[in-house]
């Protein structure tokens, strides 16, 4: 089920959400209804494909198992050693095996002639996401945090199903103390009503911008896979799907946060208006807030961080980035596309060094010229490097690459996939909203207790400023927004899966 599917919001959703209070209702202990939830979140795991059920079982099994006995290992001792070993071994195998043993044969036979057939791997949903997840309790359980005795609850943990496809990645820390608190069960007609409101802002982002950008885009990622574009369509194709994935991932995060603010649990924010960003540092602290996390702690700082000089905290940033980007997708342009934000990074440092250490640049920080000039370059990196992502191959993402920057054959009224100058008004209506307006942490007060907040960024600035409360006017909004939605996705056909999906 996709999260804007009829099925999923008029059957599956009003099932779920019912029978998780009534059960508080009618049974004093938590663990009924986190069992139910539980169950819930696997129903609508299965219904994308039964058979990836017995593979999320698997792993959750093992992984409460291996914390398990390392708990009860001594701290330091050989076999504790060993037993976390083995299950960081395990799931980084399983998700090789699944995720890039095709991506291998195919490196295998470009390198060697050979003609390997492709193994018939079906790829299970949000394999990295639950992997992820259970890599990063089992660290800390080896370092000392205690392990989750309770088995119900630990299947929730990994199988929420408002995270479960595209994240966030959770830590247990942060959502165990949630699963069945007191103060959580009972349902709440004011966060049923927030919860409703975030789903439809995120719903009209999906449905009604992201698809509607992505008639822009696709077009022109297709032709550059066949031949040349004009520098025009270049320009239309990547600033569309630059747009394209940003209101779609922004769109499922704020999906998420709402499904789970019905179900009065925080989810953390994974999204924060990266578009608004003046640095490349910046903007991974704002984009993909979870993942960041997760590379940050549990690969750059084991590998050292920048606690060794300049140079290893650069190369611990390339490593770190490469990662990443072979973590988005088993293919050598993601593997590209993390190795430029690697580079950006390595570059943002130095630049963040040399301008701190002359004066005259010093003051430059608090003009607005300059922090003009930071956003237009952060931007145009970002775009750069998202060709790679987008590019069906090397040979496409030259050609737009290519196009792009021959400013002489720049003629933006003769794009070829549709009228120029709808395209221009869309991209710019586009970007003056990810620039311009508000994101929902702005638009919800502290005390509305609408997400977690993992990365405490400065809170970016925006043209209008406006804040939610339970009145008839976010009624009517709510209801517009969902409406838009919901139009949209039965004219498109009721199938548009999120691009993080394939992650």
């Amino acid at each position: 089920m996709l999260f804007t599917q009829y099925n999923f919001i008029f059957l599956y959703l009003p099932i779920t959400l019912i029978g998780y209070f009534v059960i508080a209702r009618l049974a004093r202990n938590p663990l009924y209804q986190i069992t139910w939830l539980a169950g819930a979140s696997l129903v609508f795991y299965g219904v994308w494909n039964v058979k990836f059920v017995p593979i999320i079982a698997v792993s959750i099994i093992f992984n409460y198992l291996m914390g398990f006995r390392m708990a009860h290992l001594p701290p330091g001792s050989v076999a504790r050693k060993r037993a976390f070993l083995v299950a960081i071994v395990a799931n980084l195998a399983a998700l090789a095996f699944f995720k890039y043993t095709n991506f291998g044969i195919d490196t295998l036979n470009h390198l060697t002639g050979l003609h390997v057939q492709f193994a018939k791997i079906a790829l299970p949903l949000g394999i990295s996401f639950f992997t992820f997840t259970q890599i990063a309790y089992l660290v800390d359980v080896y370092s000392g945090y205690p392990n989750e005795r309770n088995f119900s609850k630990y299947v929730l943990f990994v199988t929420y199903f408002p995270h479960l496809i595209a994240g966030p990645i959770l830590h247990h820390s942060e959502m165990m103390p949630q699963f069945g608190a007191e103060e959580n069960r009972r349902f709440s007609v004011e966060r049923f009503a927030i919860g409703l409101t975030i789903f439809a802002i995120g719903m009209f982002k999906k449905a009604v911008i992201a698809d509607g950008l992505a008639l822009l885009a696709d077009p022109v990622f297709t032709n550059a896979s066949k031949g040349a574009v004009t520098s025009g369509d270049a320009w239309v194709g990547v600033l569309s799907y630059s747009l394209q994935i940003y209101f779609d991932f922004s769109g499922y995060s704020d999906m998420a946060i709402g499904l789970s603010t019905m179900f009065r649990i925080k989810l953390p924010f994974n999204f924060d208006s990266p578009y608004k960003a003046q640095s490349i540092v910046e903007f991974w602290r704002r984009w993909h807030i979870s993942l960041s996390r997760f590379l940050r702690d549990y690969l750059y700082i084991p590998l050292g961080g920048n606690r060794h000089g300049a140079a290893m905290r650069n190369f611990n940033l390339a490593v770190t980035m490469l990662l990443g980007g072979l973590w988005h997708g088993a293919g050598w342009t993601f593997v590209v596309w993390g190795g430029l934000h690697g580079v950006y990074l390595v570059i943002n440092h130095y630049w963040t060094r040399t301008f701190n250490r002359v004066p005259v640049l010093k003051s430059l920080s608090k003009t607005f010229v300059y922090a003009l000039c930071s956003l237009v370059i952060t931007q145009l990196a970002v775009v750069v490097a998202w060709v790679f992502f987008r590019a069906d191959s090397f040979s496409a993402a030259k050609r737009l690459l290519a196009a792009m920057f021959s400013f002489g054959a720049f003629d933006w009224r003769s794009t070829s996939a549709i009228g120029g100058t709808y395209c221009a008004v869309a991209i710019a209506v586009g970007y003056a909203i990810c620039i311009l307006m508000p994101n929902i942490i702005d638009m919800f007060q502290p005390q509305q207790r609408v997400g977690l907040e993992i990365y405490e960024n400065p809170r970016p600035f925006s043209l209008a400023r406006f804040g939610w409360s339970p009145s008839v006017i976010w009624a009517i909004t709510t209801t517009l927004l969902l409406s838009a939605g919901l139009i949209a996705t039965l004219v498109a056909g009721g199938i548009s899966p999120f691009l993080y999906f394939q992650f």
